[in-house]
């Protein structure tokens, strides 16, 4: 999954509808697929704090052309070294 987010503190993320639809995913749920357009983060390893990555492509009224030409930071996920840059992108 391409993930295109922007990381907001908790006070300046606010669900404004669809709670009741949520779910808890740890990778895997079976029977259950869907949209990620946010996830809270409580990593240590990675912020020190809670936080949320909302999904830009999920906003409504965002241009398509603005994330195609945003700055991308590369997190290395894989190694769950989220600090750090993969050693390799070209495929990303």
């Amino acid at each position: 999954m391409r993930l295109w987010s922007v990381v907001v503190k908790p006070e300046a993320f606010r669900l404004l509808a669809g709670e009741a639809a949520l779910t808890d995913y740890s990778g895997r749920n079976p029977g259950r697929c869907g949209v990620r357009p946010f996830e809270r983060i409580d990593a240590p390893n990675m912020t020190n704090e809670t936080c949320y990555n909302i999904n830009v492509a999920c906003l409504d009224g965002v241009d398509i052309d603005e994330p195609l030409t945003a700055p991308v930071t590369y997190c290395d996920g894989l190694n769950d070294n989220w600090g750090e840059i993969p050693v390799e992108v070209w495929h990303l």
